[in-house]
Parts: structure tokens; C-alpha cells; sequence
């Protein structure tokens, strides 16, 4: 009862959000069907959208009850200064590495929320993403020592260059700072820096640092396989491509598709196209009506409906993922390469859980 009640209030949500900058009348409709507003706006928390959920609530004149109202504007002047403190700790990024001469890409973070959202401290972020050349990691991580960023272990460090398509910086006061060498290693294939940076356009922000961002298609291609990579955890990753679709309605959907069959990745992100016509009722032409995509589809709203409701972390929801990213890989061969890696990683962490004083330290993660 308590998961079909959950699942509502997440429902709800979609629906709010769908209409909301599009539909004003529809949006006022809806809120005057919400009977639990504590849960709508806990659910929102949860999806990382409460922000953006307030700033609609109060565009359309929505009063919340007195107790909620004066707690969610409590939690909006912390999220406010957490804010702050993230736009600050990308400044200092960015100035360093430019400074290091290593062209660097704003991946999601404050920079998005700035350029899609009313305004950006809607669009909460937790650590910064920052896209570097693999040539250009080592010089990357050495320039950001000055401002006290290292890796948090040397054995973590080595797992994640050899296994993972970025590494995590830290200092005594967060955020963490993600730094991508590769755009994506998910569904069975590394896609490279590159090419990506090649074509990245400059975006000077409200406080006048010139920034570098993903060209719009690439932008989309990568909210797209990173969501789907994350199985739609959080709704405000489907909300940021809703906003960025929003803000450039002209997209060449033809050259989308080419590099997503390029690199591999096309069937992960027709599936994110399709989550997000299902979900916010975003218009999104039909890419593709082969059955097997179709099918694909399928399979994997099933693996996500059943991992949904399972605890995490459980051997049931790791099988699950496993399985969800496998049905999206555009092949059997991407399939399979990313089953054996899974496997290997599940292999050496049990190996270094019984065998710690006979393993390497980095088989821990």
C-alpha cells in the first residue's frame, strides 16, 4: 500500500511538471486536486525537483498550508546557500584550469540550471561535472591542488582511470568535483572526450565567467544516456531535458540520432525519448518504429517497475539494474562486454572481502 501510495504521489508530480511552464490552466487544475501537499513536495525532495516544483507553485499563485509553507521556505534559504557555495567552488574550477590551459566542459550542475531554469538555484546540485581530454586529466588533477582537490585515495584513483569514465576530486569542504575524461562507459561502450569538446560553445555566465558547454545535440544526447544509465532515478534529469528541448526547439534530431548510432548508444536514448513522452508528456517526434526497439522498451519498463519496488542495495535490485542496462545496450556484443565487467567488479569485491590481506586494496570498490 505504501509503494502504490508513493507511486501516486510520484505520478502526481509528473503531471504537475508536465504542465506547468506549457499548460497554466491545466497546472491550476491539478493543484486543486492534491489533497497531501507534504507529499507531493516530499516526493519532489526526493526527485530533486522541489525547487523547481516551489518557483511553478508560486509563478501560478498556489498557496501552500501555513506549517508547510514557512518549512519549505525554510529549506529554500539552505538550499539557496548551498548554492552559492557550489557557484563559487565552479568558479575557482574553471579559473584554475583555464588558467592550466586544459579546456574544460560544465556538465549538468550550476551552469545548466543557469541557462534552462528561470533561475538556476532551482536546479540543486551536489557536486560538479567537469569534462577534460584523457591527455589533459593528469595536468587537470595537478592544477587543482592549488585550490586543495585530490583524489580522496590513490587506490580508488587507479580503479576509477582503469574501470570508470571519471574521477573524484575532494577537499575538506565539498562539493566533490566528478572529472570526465570519457562522456559515457556505460551500455557496453566508452564514448571519448574529444570529439565532444571539439564542438563545445562558450556561455558566459551571470557573473561573467566564460564557460563551456556541450553543443545543444550533444547536450541532449548526454542528459539522455546519463539518465537512462541512472534508470530515471530522479525526475530532474528528465526535467532537464524537457528544458533544454524547451529552449532549443530548432534541434537537429537528424544529427542526434546519427552520433547516437555512432557511438553506440542508440537504443538507450530512444528508450529516454520514450520515458520522456510517457512521463511529462513532453513532444518528442517518433524515432524509430522498428518492433525490436519496441520490444526492447518493454523489457526494460518491466526491469524498472520490478527494481523499483525491490530494497536497494539487495541481490535482487543489482541483478535488476544489471539486466535493465543490458536490454538497452545497442548490441549482443555491448551486452556481453558490459556483463563481464559487472561480473569481474562483483568477482575481486567478494575476493577482497575474504581475502583482504591477499588482494589489491583498489579490488574493494
Amino acid at each position: 500500500m505504501h509503494f502504490e501510495s508513493r507511486k501516486s504521489d510520484e505520478r502526481m508530480l509528473e503531471l504537475l511538471l508536465s504542465s506547468a511552464a506549457d499548460r497554466p490552466d491545466h497546472f491550476k487544475q491539478l493543484c486543486a486536486e492534491v489533497d497531501e501537499w507534504d507529499e507531493i513536495l516530499r516526493s519532489a525532495l526526493l526527485q530533486g525537483v522541489e525547487s523547481y516544483l516551489h518557483r511553478c507553485l508560486t509563478d501560478a499563485g498556489i498557496c501552500l498550508p501555513g506549517e508547510l509553507r514557512e518549512r519549505t521556505e525554510r529549506w529554500l534559504v539552505i538550499r539557496d546557500v548551498w548554492q552559492s557555495h557550489v557557484q563559487e567552488a565552479l568558479q575557482d574550477v574553471l579559473s584554475v584550469l583555464d588558467a592550466a590551459r586544459v579546456q574544460a566542459v560544465c556538465l549538468k550542475g550550476p551552469v545548466l540550471g543557469e541557462r534552462l531554469y528561470p533561475d538556476q538555484r532551482m536546479r540543486s546540485s551536489a557536486d560538479l561535472d567537469v569534462l577534460v581530454a584523457k591527455d589533459d586529466l593528469d595536468r587537470a588533477t595537478n592544477a587543482l591542488r592549488a585550490i586543495g582537490y585530490r583524489p580522496a585515495k590513490d587506490s580508488q584513483e587507479r580503479f576509477l582511470r582503469r574501470y570508470h569514465y571519471h574521477t573524484i576530486l575532494s577537499r575538506s569542504c565539498p562539493p566533490v568535483i566528478e572529472l570526465h575524461f570519457s562522456l559515457s562507459d556505460g551500455f557496453g561502450v566508452v564514448i571519448p572526450a574529444e570529439e565532444f569538446l571539439s564542438r563545445a560553445c562558450v556561455y558566459q555566465t551571470e557573473q561573467g565567467i566564460a564557460a563551456n558547454v556541450l553543443a545543444p545535440e550533444d547536450e541532449l544526447l548526454y542528459l539522455s544516456i546519463h539518465a537512462a544509465g541512472h534508470r530515471f532515478v530522479r525526475l530532474s534529469w528528465l526535467c532537464d531535458i524537457q528544458l533544454l528541448l524547451r529552449r532549443y526547439p530548432n534541434l537537429d534530431w537528424t544529427t542526434v540520432i546519427a552520433r547516437a548510432r555512432k557511438f553506440k548508444v542508440l537504443a538507450p536514448f530512444l528508450f529516454t525519448c520514450a520515458t520522456l513522452r510517457r512521463r511529462l508528456d513532453v513532444n518528442i517526434p517518433y524515432l524509430d518504429h522498428r518492433l525490436s526497439q519496441r520490444i526492447r522498451s518493454r523489457i526494460a519498463d518491466f526491469l524498472l517497475s520490478v527494481t523499483a519496488n525491490q530494497p536497494d542495495p539487495s541481490r535482487r535490485s543489482l541483478i535488476g539494474k544489471m539486466a535493465f542496462t543490458a536490454v538497452l545496450c545497442d548490441g549482443p556484443r555491448a551486452a556481453v562486454r558490459f556483463l563481464k565487467l559487472q561480473l569481474l567488479l562483483i568477482t575481486r569485491r567478494r575476493a577482497r572481502r575474504h581475502f583482504p590481506s591477499l588482494t589489491p586494496e583498489e579490488w574493494v570498490y
